[in-house]
């Protein structure tokens, strides 16, 4: 699957972020710290599960590192290729 194109965006990211976080799609900034926003480990873990069906290959033990959509982003477009 590593010479398929990224299945997710960062559009798709942040649609799914204010989904977990029933918020409108524009509270979700790239530099917003997203546990300051109300996600929480559970919220997080559910991301991380729908993320993967769309995206097998993720490196989610990267992904927890991250706080802000602009990081899972960095993550996900650099473990491509």
């Amino acid at each position: 699957m590593t010479d398929q194109t990224t299945r997710l965006t960062p559009d798709q990211m942040r649609r799914d972020i204010a989904g977990a976080l029933d918020i409108p799609v524009a509270e979700i900034a790239d530099d917003a710290h997203l546990g300051d926003l109300g996600l929480d480990s559970i919220g997080f873990m559910r991301l991380l599960m729908q993320w993967e069906e769309t995206q097998p290959e993720l490196d989610t033990a990267r992904l927890y590192e991250a706080e802000t959509l602009a990081e899972f982003w960095a993550i996900i477009r650099g473990g491509q290729g």
